[in-house]
């Protein structure tokens, strides 16, 4: 009867996880699994459980080890208890050494976080290598309780609240329906042994503090705690999930993405579509426009996001705001642009794009095609007489008022022209802002000059003193021309 009642209560454990796999779905027949087993109670019991749902879902499941060099000869014997296992049940076995101390000497990350990094590292380098379709560690329910705790005293929005997901891009977690309870009986019951990692009791570890001090404390307030704090997450993660879609559908449909000269990538959104949406859609639009950017939001916090939002409504045009990893917001009249800047592509290309030429009119005969940056091009013929053109991109120009010879060049602090029918004279910056010429786009207009003054803000505005008359003798006509 014992043996019965055993086997009944392994397989409820069995079905349970098989149940939640199918739920969410995890898998599917003929995938290839690469399960991450340190050799502790958790992913024994994974590999255990997988092996157990093999034939029935047609699944190739391989183990990976990953031998932190933390703990020494501990460590070591970890390492070669899973290979035993795995040889003994023809599972086929990866180990990769990771030296984490050695890697600290160079990164500034806690022991932990560096060690998880490099153990996904190594994890996604034999799923690649060995064409495994998913990558499976064995997260519990009582992992994420302490998840969503830790996130939680460090400050998190939903995305950190939400805890782990069952399925996230590569990883699956088929135990997120199993306590830790559960999976120790499992293994006692199953006799598998596995290995006690004795850091677990240490109180070093932020992770471990929280389990074996904060957890049980909160228990006192409520003994279900670690079932309170899971439904909660998931809770939470359904609502943020709702918001995600939203926000990526508003991403499709109202945001522009281009490159612009200086190869920089600028995500673009009209003022007013952003200032309709509720602040829980706008902050997590700019997280994950800010993810689009630069893959990541390393750096990034709630600070951070709670300026976007304000410099929204209390920037102005031409304004700009810096963030970290070279992110900046501006505004530019009825347009909220973000821009991931590339700081070394962009000194090279503002070398290469610094306008400064010259012209001796005395040499031009004919029609004189210029090429200038930003592919635009200047076209300078002398003609006879004024030609009826519409538009601001032409100028005529009297060529007895022009004093030496011609300059193109970009704009300086200072400049000004007279424009017609003004008295005196007027900031060249102030005529752009008058014509809405984004900031961005300012410093790209030529300027052509002579040895006095400004002649012509290309595609823009004339100087007063060199516009033509019924006397004019001599006139050159100017052309700016796009090429794109």
């Amino acid at each position: 009867m014992s043996e019965i009642a055993i086997d009944m209560d392994i397989t409820k454990i069995i079905n349970k996880v098989e149940k939640f796999a199918n739920e969410c779905n995890l898998f599917k027949p003929h995938d290839k699994l690469l399960i991450a087993c340190s050799g502790g109670p958790d992913s024994i019991a994974l590999v255990d459980i997988l092996l157990k749902l093999r034939i029935k879902y047609e699944l190739d499941i391989i183990v990976a080890h990953a031998e932190h060099g933390i703990r020494k000869e501990s460590s070591l014997n970890d390492a070669q208890y899973v290979k035993t296992y795995c040889e003994q049940r023809n599972i086929p076995f990866f180990m990769e050494h990771l030296n984490v101390l050695k890697h600290l000497k160079t990164e500034k990350l806690s022991v932990e976080t560096l060690a998880r990094k490099l153990r996904y590292q190594f994890l996604r380098k034999i799923a690649k290598r060995e064409n495994a379709t998913k990558i499976v560690t064995a997260h519990h329910l009582n992992d994420q309780a302490e998840t969503v705790l830790q996130h939680l005293l460090r400050g998190a929005g939903p995305a950190g609240l939400s805890g782990m997901k069952a399925v996230n891009g590569d990883i699956i977690r088929p135990f997120l329906c199993l306590y830790r309870k559960e999976i120790e009986e499992y293994c006692s019951v199953e006799n598998l042994n596995p290995c006690l990692d004795e850091t677990n009791n240490s109180l070093d570890y932020e992770r471990n503090r929280i389990r074996l001090d904060l957890l049980p404390r909160l228990e006192e307030y409520n003994p279900q705690i670690v079932t309170a704090i899971c439904n909660s997450a998931k809770i939470i993660a359904q609502e943020h999930d709702f918001i995600d879609y939203y926000v990526k559908d508003f991403y499709t449909q109202k945001t522009n993405v281009n490159i612009n000269e200086q190869n920089n990538t600028e995500i673009t959104i009209g003022i007013s579509d952003l200032k309709k949406e509720h602040k829980a859609i706008r902050t997590a639009l700019y997280r994950y426009i800010i993810q689009k950017l630069q893959s990541n939001l390393e750096n990034i916090s709630f600070v951070h996001i709670d300026k976007i939002d304000k410099f929204l409504y209390n920037g102005h045009t031409s304004s700009v705001l810096q963030l970290p990893q070279n992110l900046y917001v501006n505004i530019s009249y009825d347009q909220f642009i973000f821009t991931k800047q590339n700081t070394n592509l962009n000194k090279s290309i503002e070398k290469e794009q610094n306008l400064s030429l010259k012209i001796d009119l005395s040499l031009l005969f004919g029609q004189k095609e210029i090429k200038l940056p930003y592919e635009q091009s200047l076209i300078i013929e002398k003609v006879d007489k004024l030609i009826k053109l519409s538009g601001r991109n032409h100028c005529f120009i009297d060529m007895d008022k022009i004093n030496g010879d011609l300059h193109i060049r970009t704009r300086k602090n200072g400049d000004r022209i007279t424009p017609k029918g003004m008295q005196g004279s007027k900031k060249i910056k102030d005529i752009l802002i008058d014509r809405k010429i984004p900031a961005k786009d300012r410093d790209k207009i030529p300027l052509i000059c002579d040895e006095k003054g400004i002649i012509w803000i290309a595609g823009i505005q004339q100087d007063a003193h060199y516009l033509i008359n019924k006397d004019s003798k001599h006139i050159l006509y100017l052309k700016l021309k796009n090429n794109n």
